[in-house]
């Protein structure tokens, strides 16, 4: 009984921290930049999310089904349309 963890996965859970922390900061900056938080906060969770996903299947080398690059393609038309505004 109980959880099982290994030296791995609290390094992931720590770099994950790291990112997301940085995301936050960052998404403050943008915002300090005078870009409206509909605008920087979209565009930066997207771009997580888009960056996740490459990072997945390039170095982790997850398979994305059909259906999953359907939604990163629809993710980044959103922040294409987004950015544009």
């Amino acid at each position: 009984s109980g959880i099982v963890t290994r030296k791995s996965g609290i390094i992931w859970s720590i770099v994950a921290g790291i990112t997301v922390g940085v995301a936050e900061i960052l998404s403050f900056y943008v915002s300090s930049r005078g870009v409206q938080a509909m605008q920087s906060i979209p565009i930066i969770v997207g771009g997580s999310v888009l960056f996740g996903t490459l990072l997945g299947r390039i170095w982790l080398k997850e398979i994305i089904s059909l259906r999953g690059w359907i939604g990163v393609t629809l993710i980044s038309a959103g922040i294409i349309l987004i950015g544009g505004n």
